[in-house]
């Protein structure tokens, strides 16, 4: 071969040329972005539209409805989910994948533009966006404490803020926490009807009363001036100055009539750290942003900012997503360099020479390393799939180099031939099979590329990095290791090499394919057997999950309060909490946010190898603790902030009445199931609503319409906020309420003074009334179909088993008319990213026949060696069985890894043992004389593989339990793919030996 040859020949090229890729690899190393995740191209595109102080029926009907039904006739769309709540519409639209999403945004902008003149005027302007997993990620939380909140708010605000927002990769920095200036206007309406007027009149005088207009310009003799008109109110003393009217002289302020004082926004959270009160700014980055380098500048801008500010306050990062971004490279990095060293150790037990050991090892970093190269290129970040596939890559890069290595090894020590000849010829004669075994390997891979799927957006990373590993590991094999080879090696080397053990090895597998051959029959109804039972065992034993669970040392618990709870009630249950929290033993530092319907802690434990118990039995053991606590439904998650469940069901119906009905059913019963935690509806109880329903008659006596009657019970109940005072440090809103004690009763309300056109004023109750009810906190559609999602956690159940059961609570009970159900959120990625893989695994099968096919000019050699992928099956199910490991989409991954892997050792054994009967060798010796010759380099291949994945299987470091089950299906798939290969395969391919040489004796005779 001309490319074996020129190594040889050019060595100081050669070197140059390996020493430029290293190098390229390098800088490249350096320079690549880290990531927990991929970047999903998700083909999801949002809506989203707020209108203050509007119910979730009002937003269903007045807004969501209408978006609906605007979008209706764009094609590609998957589905449509709405969500309507207090204030808020939430649009989701999912398209097939493949779609161009930037287009779907433009023309989704389009249609709803169109609708905005027939939605309520005073919403915001709906906001069409796509949906960027990785953008928009918090990659660090600062909490700030020691000083006043309101001064806290201030100096975050003001000066904190616009400096990390600079950062390079920084998307937004949300303030949350501390307490905001505003001056609050309280208006009493019995005042205002002695002067006669209403909260209108108020406002609208406000509104006019702060304003700078300019002036225009005025000549006087050669000069010019530019004219202001200064009307803009900068102080509180100005605001409470405010004229209202001057009537006779008799002037009439602002404060005469209304309670003007600089206050506090009211308080919609509480936020703590470790039980101290603080202020949190979260860091979200942009898609192109790297979160490590980002909260690397971040550390600096905060030190640096700490000469800016009293050296009172304290700035602390509580949530640091380097550090887990950071601990699960580190994982891989350090399980790939064990593979490494395992493998190293692998080749020198078989080989035992330390010369050829170290040329295939130092093949493998090169071909790593040259890898990243080509992802750079490819703009694959470093993350924990792309490691993945670098660390898979350890095992299986040496392949090519073991058997080119062997094979000139073998000539120089068996066969006598001189180095230059042995390097030349035994590197050239191995191009073919390794060159059809690599493109096998990056055959099962490439459909993972060209298929549209979530599958594809999770794992194109996995197989870029095996591929590209691959693609090097052939250029380093055809090249490297002849060049090495013909230096370091020597001629004359007659010993045999094989060594006490492996000769009783290869003793040993004489006999087994020996017997093999003279009972084939019974050879494959064994393995038949052995087959079909692994399978039926595995369906009944393996249970199945859509991703493993990863202990990070993190756990998050949310209460779930009752709708429309004070917030300082739902303070007093997350100080109840906390202080659970911090008493146990594992508890590091625990994170609070308080809502009124919502406490939230994110609690750091200590590392899983300092700590004897798993995360699952932490949170179990707090489960049990914090039920006593009364108002408060407690749901459990792993990782930072609150998740979906396990498990979702979702009841979809057009009657909402018979949705809630059924939901509760089944929801109960799930709770008296075993296995069920943190059963929860997403319809638990509505916001209590107060309904002011205006009699249209006696509004039109008085001369009111309802559009006027609605802005002043808005203006006086929600509030509204006419202008705002702005200086040079700060912003302070002027805002407009009602006193206290008419909001704090339902019967003052009603007493709410309105004025008529003839100037007469009137209350509220003269012409409405009021009827209190309970209505949704929110409504939930899927394809304009309402939906209600019960979801659990369950540590005992997997996935399948979880849905099992609760099919046989859904059987046991009739649904009414018109309810359907389905499994959602892990089940329905299960579903879709398992048929994705299929799909993937079937082309891979089919590229894999057709490689082969074309190898050896056959259409059925190649079945023979494919007949590996059915043994691998065996290995895998008793592997899931023995390590008690449940079947996951990290599962899947490692078999269709397997497929390009086992017929490697085929394609070895049955490509030699074709040339000896090419060569007239008589068909059982070619069978023994190739199984003996190729034992080695397919146990070499086959151990190092296997070695470079047993520190992934072992689950060592943070976040190793992501990789654990793919390894564990590749470790026993290919060691029992490569038993069996070595005996099953040599008979397979001698019964169709022996049915073609019966055939051509037939024909010969006749």
């Amino acid at each position: 071969m001309k490319l074996v040859e020129f190594s040889i020949k050019r060595p100081v090229a050669m070197t140059m040329i390996i020493i430029t890729m290293l190098v390229a690899g390098v800088i490249a190393m350096l320079n690549m972005s880290a990531e927990l995740m991929p970047d999903f191209d998700m083909p999801i595109v949002s809506v989203k539209t707020t209108w203050v102080g509007a119910s979730p029926e009002d937003m269903d009907k007045l807004v969501t409805e209408k978006i609906e039904d605007a979008l209706s006739g764009i094609d590609g769309v998957d589905k449509v989910t709405s969500y309507s709540g207090q204030n808020y519409s939430y649009v989701i639209v999912e398209f097939d994948y493949g779609v161009d999403t930037d287009k779907k945004v433009d023309l989704i902008q389009n249609e709803v533009s169109k609708i905005r003149g027939k939605l309520p005027s005073d919403i915001t302007d709906p906001y069409v966006t796509k949906m960027d997993v990785t953008g928009g990620t918090g990659v660090a939380t600062v909490e700030m404490s020691g000083a006043d909140l309101m001064e806290l708010k201030g100096i975050a605000d003001n000066t904190i803020k616009p400096r990390l927002q600079q950062i390079k990769g920084v998307g937004s920095v949300e303030v949350s926490g501390g307490l905001e200036k505003r001056i609050l206007i309280e208006i009493d309406p019995n005042r205002l009807a002695n002067y006669n007027m209403d909260v209108s009149s108020v406002v609208n005088i406000l509104k006019a009363s702060n304003i700078n207009i300019p002036g225009g310009m005025v000549y006087e003799g050669d000069k010019e001036m530019l004219i202001r008109v200064m009307g803009e109110i900068k102080t509180l003393e100005q605001v409470k100055n405010i004229v209202i009217s001057n009537k006779n002289n008799e002037i009439l302020r602002l404060k005469d009539i209304c309670n003007v004082n600089l206050t506090t926004k009211k308080r919609e959270t509480y936020s703590r750290l470790n039980g101290k009160t603080v202020l949190s700014l979260n860091i979200k980055k942009t898609k192109d942003g790297n979160a490590v380098e980002i909260v690397k500048k971040l550390k600096e801008e905060l030190k640096d900012m700490k000469n800016y500010i009293s050296s009172d306050i304290d700035l602390k990062i509580s949530y640091d997503s380097s550090k887990e971004i950071g601990d699960s490279i580190n994982t891989v990095v350090n399980n790939g360099l064990t593979g490494l060293v395992l493998a190293a150790i692998i080749l020198l037990l078989f080989l035992k020479n330390m010369r050829t050991s170290g040329i295939v090892a130092m093949a493998i970093p090169t071909s790593i390393i040259f890898a990243v190269f080509l992802l750079k290129v490819k703009g694959v970040s470093l993350n924990r799939i792309s490691l993945l596939g670098l660390a898979l890559g350890v095992g299986m890069v040496v392949d090519n180099s073991i058997v080119v290595i062997d094979n000139i090894y073998r000539k120089i020590t068996e066969e006598g031939e001189k180095v230059f000849e042995a390097v030349r010829d035994g590197a050239s004669e191995m191009a073919v099979p390794i060159i059809a075994s690599t493109a096998t390997s990056v055959a099962v891979f490439a459909p993972i590329l060209f298929t549209n799927g979530m599958a594809k957006e999770i794992f194109q990373d996995l197989a870029y990095s095996i591929i590209f590993s691959l693609l090097a590991s052939i250029i380093i094999a055809l090249t490297f290791v002849p060049m090495v080879a013909s230096k370091i090696l020597k001629s004359g080397e007659k010993k045999d090499f094989d060594g006490k053990l492996f000769t009783k090895v290869k003793f040993g597998y004489h006999k087994l394919l020996d017997s093999a051959l003279k009972h084939k029959a019974i050879t494959l109804f064994i393995t038949g057997i052995v087959f079909f039972g692994a399978i039926f065992f595995g369906v009944k034993n393996i249970e199945m999950e859509f991703m493993p669970k990863v202990d990070n040392a993190q756990y998050n618990v949310t209460a779930e309060l009752p709708k429309g709870l004070d917030i300082e009630k739902a303070n007093r249950i997350a100080y109840q909490m906390e202080k659970i929290v911090k008493n146990d033993k594992n508890t590091i530092q625990y994170a609070t946010v308080v809502k009124k319907d919502e406490v939230n802690i994110n609690v750091d434990v200590i590392k899983k190898n300092k700590r004897r118990e798993s995360i699952d039995e932490i949170t179990k053991r707090m489960r049990e603790k914090l039920k006593v606590i009364p108002d408060a439904k407690m749901k459990f998650s792993l990782g930072f902030g609150p998740s979906g469940g396990d498990i979702q069901l979702q009841l979809l119906g057009r009657n909402q009445k018979i949705l809630v009905d059924v939901s509760n059913e089944i929801k109960n019963k799930m709770r008296s199931i075993d296995g069920f935690t943190d059963v929860k509806s997403s319809f638990e109880g509505g916001n209590p609503e107060g309904k002011i329903v205006i009699d249209r008659t006696k509004a039109q006596y008085y001369g009111l319409r309802v559009a006027q009657i609605n802005q002043i019970i808005s203006y006086q109940i929600l509030g509204t906020e006419p202008f705002t005072i702005k200086t040079d440090d700060e912003e302070v809103d002027v805002s407009v309420q009602l006193m206290k004690k008419y909001k704090n009763s339902s019967e003052k309300l009603m007493e709410m003074r309105i004025k008529t056109p003839t100037g007469k004023t009137i209350q509220l109750k003269d012409i409405a009334e009021l009827k209190v009810e309970e209505g949704p906190s929110e409504i939930v559609k899927e394809n304009k179909i309402k939906k209600i999602t019960l979801s659990a956690n369950s540590s005992t159940m997997a996935l399948k088993t979880a849905e099992k059961q609760i099919k046989e609570v859904i059987n046991n009970m009739e649904l009414p008319k018109g309810v359907t159900y389905k499994f959602g959120g892990e089940s329905e990625q299960f579903s879709k990213v398992m048929k994705d893989l299929t799909i993937a695994l079937a082309l891979a099968i089919f590229l894999i026949y057709f490689i082969l096919a074309t190898q050896f000019e056959s259409f059925i050699l190649p079945l023979i060696v494919m007949g590996t992928l059915p043994l691998s099956v065996i290995g895998i199910i008793i592997g899931l069985v023995i390590t008690g490991t449940n079947f996951s989409m990290m599962v899947m991954i490692g078999i269709i890894m397997l497929a390009g892997i086992v017929v490697n050792n085929a394609i070895v054994l049955i490509d030699y043992i074709h040339s000896l009967r090419e060569k007239g060798v008589e068909l059982v010796e070619a069978i023994k004389k190739g199984g003996e010759t190729r034992l080695r380099p397919i146990l070499m291949t086959t151990f190092t593989t296997i070695f470079g994945m047993i520190p992934l299987a072992l689950g060592i470091g943070e976040g190793s339990e992501f990789f654990k089950g793919m390894a564990i299906s590749v470790i026993f798939g290919l060691g029992f793919a490569t038993l069996l290969t070595l005996v099953v395969i040599p008979v397979m391919y001698s019964i169709v030996e022996g049915i073609k040489e019966k055939r051509k004796i037939r024909k010969e005779i006749k």
